[in-house]
């Protein structure tokens, strides 16, 4: 594993890897017992670490620039929430690269929350261990895009509902709200993968033609993934079913306490407008595709 520089590892220590790396290997040493333990998928920790750098998560009132993105910007926003609701103690990035597996570790108090935002309809069936934080991404509030490679032709002239549905797709079988929707874009053929930069690697190799990914703020609104590029099909966005929330433990010893301040900071997050402007300014709420056509609009 690369070593952090010093500077991260001295200004943020509870988000270095090297500190979650101690923490997976010494689960009762005093580091382990004083860490307050979020989940994240690990392609989101580099980029979270790239958008940080040396500031301050919680001083931090501008929301793009490198590394910017849906997944990072949420954990800056749920370690604001947390310091707004009047929760003190230091947040612990820890990498899982499963979807269902850090519901589970949640759920059973392994860890005592998720750093990503979960689908409602996921953190249902968990629901006698869980709570569930209000909406960060309300219904009919997430939209994305179609992504392909850059010279996928008949991908990118794919502009109407009959031609996307003869395209496609890759995506991962644990997130039901993805596969639900491309499936009733008509897409039949979805191939799978548990990694995010493995789908992404099956689009750009031309063993799918699309997948759906939020839409990004650099110029042309690549998604860019361990040196790969993807881009939207112009003119087409595409609305996910749902709304999005943190889970929180409810059997971990802090859980209780950790969801009462979301929730506080949450309703201050919102009073001050931050979360709409946050996601307006990392590019999930892009203005360039305000106009285009929307592919599956509510029944």
């Amino acid at each position: 594993m690369k070593q952090l520089p010093s500077s991260i590892l001295t200004h943020h220590p509870w988000l270095s890897v090297a500190i979650v790396m101690l923490i997976a290997v010494m689960p009762h040493s005093s580091i382990a017992e004083q860490a307050i333990v979020a989940a994240v998928d690990e392609d989101i920790i580099a980029d979270y670490q790239l958008f940080v750098g040396e500031r301050d998560p919680l001083q931090i009132n501008y929301y793009g620039g490198p590394g910017a993105r849906r997944d990072v910007i949420e954990i800056i926003l749920l370690q604001q929430a947390l310091a707004l609701g009047g929760f003190k103690e230091k947040i612990t990035l820890r990498p899982e690269n499963s979807y269902l597996r850090i519901l589970k570790l949640v759920a059973d108090g392994d860890i005592a929350l998720s750093g990503a935002l979960k689908w409602r309809e996921d953190i249902k069936p968990y629901a006698s261990h869980l709570f569930k934080t209000k909406a960060i991404v309300k219904e009919g509030d997430f939209i994305a895009g179609l992504y392909t490679r850059a010279d996928n032709q008949r991908a990118l002239q794919a502009n109407t509902l009959d031609k996307v549905s003869h395209l496609s797709a890759a995506s991962n079988n644990h997130w039901n709200a993805d596969v639900k929707t491309l499936t009733e874009l008509g897409i039949r053929k979805i191939h799978f993968s548990t990694y995010w930069v493995q789908i992404v690697r099956m689009v750009v190799a031309n063993r799918a033609d699309v997948t759906l990914a939020p839409f990004q703020i650099n110029p042309d609104m690549k998604v860019m993934v361990d040196g790969l590029e993807l881009v939207p099909i112009p003119g087409i966005k595409i609305a996910l079913p749902g709304s999005r929330h943190w889970p929180v433990s409810k059997i971990h010893p802090k859980g209780k306490a950790i969801f009462d301040a979301l929730e506080r900071g949450i309703e201050e997050l919102e009073k001050k407008k931050i979360i709409q402007r946050a996601y307006e300014e990392c590019g999930f709420f892009h203005p360039q595709v305000k106009d285009w056509k929307l592919l599956n609009p509510p029944r």
